[in-house]
């Protein structure tokens, strides 16, 4: 068969396998979108109540409805747009935008108050009422992808009204009916968040480690920041080869990809400056730390600290009194990276090495230069749970 053939082949598959949607719902459909693009969100509304009044498929017709209830709270008609989206959340069985819908009627109850709470001259009362709802959001629909995001506002709020301690107690009432689900590594990772910032620097750890080892790599969301976080405490705590060991652990599983995309995680660069630093400054041990800054100019290609890594390795070299070790390491440092902030202070140390041509670095080698050293300022926990970063898949 020709290629011709069979594509044609396959856009007849294509086309004779989608659903009729309907006309009245294509085209009212594409009004309301573009009426929402606009800013028209009351003629939104209406024109996808339209569309779902002339849906082929359930499920057009009632995501067509949602999209309805939303817009009617864009336009300010909170009152309607929370008794729609209401019947939504609590369908039974529950629809695809059932947990969506709950949350934005938590949302509304937080920031506007809905039909009935807007009504009450005690706004706080309405608030309250929507911190509880997205908390019932999270419990509900755990395995939605709206409830981490509820049950993290949520807990970051109680954070702020009762304190640490409180959010703590939650979270460890909530484990019990949430540890199976999709939300179970949300809680336990907040638990040992919470853990740090009260203090309890030996439970937090083993809470960080628990984690990582519950929810591994590749599909555990907060493994990496897990680990980090074990390794800084077990470095507060005294327990160099343990923070050492908690980094080694991470890079261990560190992979390249073949095809677009990677599967580098966000904390890899970070635990490896991390690490040399330890080896560095913790153990003093200058060829462990020289090899560690090694690696991270060999084996981390698009990091932008590889020239802070071959400069801490020349300093290594230098302070060993390998002097021709430490300027062959410069050499590299003003070949690679020829508008690095290092490059005058290479040529300075080395006069053999010329500065580069085409160089956008300083003219002149900075004092402060002399001061920095990659990985010396050691990362604190987070002084408030909220400061507590985003997952990473």
């Amino acid at each position: 068969m020709r290629v011709a053939e069979i594509a044609a082949s396959i856009a007849c598959v294509v086309a004779c396998s989608a659903p009729n949607r309907g006309d009245v719902y294509v085209r009212a459909f594409a009004a309301a979108e573009a009426a929402e693009s606009a800013g028209r969100f009351a003629d939104a509304a209406a024109r996808y109540d339209e569309a779902g009044s002339g849906a082929k498929v359930v499920r057009d017709r009632d995501h067509a409805r949602y999209l309805a209830a939303r817009n009617l709270a864009r336009s300010g008609n909170y009152a309607d747009a929370a008794a729609r989206l209401r019947a939504i959340a609590l369908a039974s069985p529950p629809l695809e935008d059932s947990a969506e819908a709950a949350n934005a009627i938590a949302d509304m109850e937080i920031t506007h108050g809905d039909g009935e709470s807007a009504r009450s001259a005690d706004r706080s009362t309405s608030a309250d009422v929507g911190w509880s709802a997205l908390l019932d959001v999270a419990t509900r629909f755990p395995s939605d992808g709206v409830s981490r995001r509820a049950l993290r506002r949520y807990v970051a709020h109680e954070d702020d009204a009762h304190g640490a301690q409180a959010s703590l107690d939650e979270l460890t009432r909530l484990t019990p009916s949430l540890d199976r689900t999709e939300l179970g590594e949300t809680v336990a990772y907040e638990i040992a968040l919470h853990k740090a910032v009260l203090g309890d620097d030996a439970g937090a750890r083993d809470a960080f480690l628990a984690v990582a080892a519950k929810w591994p790599y590749p599909h555990g969301a907060f493994w990496d920041d897990s680990l980090f976080r074990a390794s800084v405490l077990d470095q507060k705590l005294g327990r160099i080869d343990a923070a050492i060991a908690d980094l080694e652990r991470m890079l261990a599983e560190r992979e390249s990809s073949f095809f677009t995309g990677t599967y580098e995680r966000p904390r890899y660069e970070p635990a490896m400056v991390r690490l040399c630093a330890l080896a560095r400054d913790a153990l003093h041990d200058r060829p462990r730390a020289r090899a560690c800054f090694d690696r991270l100019y060999t084996d981390f290609t698009t990091s932008e600290l590889r020239d802070d890594a071959l400069w801490e390795e020349s300093r290594l070299s230098r302070d060993d009194g390998d002097t021709n070790g430490a300027c062959a390491k410069l050499a590299t440092l003003a070949h690679d990276f020829p508008d690095s902030r290092y490059v005058p202070c290479a040529a300075a140390e080395c006069p053999s090495i010329a500065r580069p041509s085409k160089s956008g670095s300083p003219t002149e080698c900075h004092a402060y230069i002399a001061r920095f050293r990659l990985g010396a300022a050691d990362p604190e926990e987070p002084s408030k749970p909220e400061e507590r970063g985003e997952p990473h898949k």
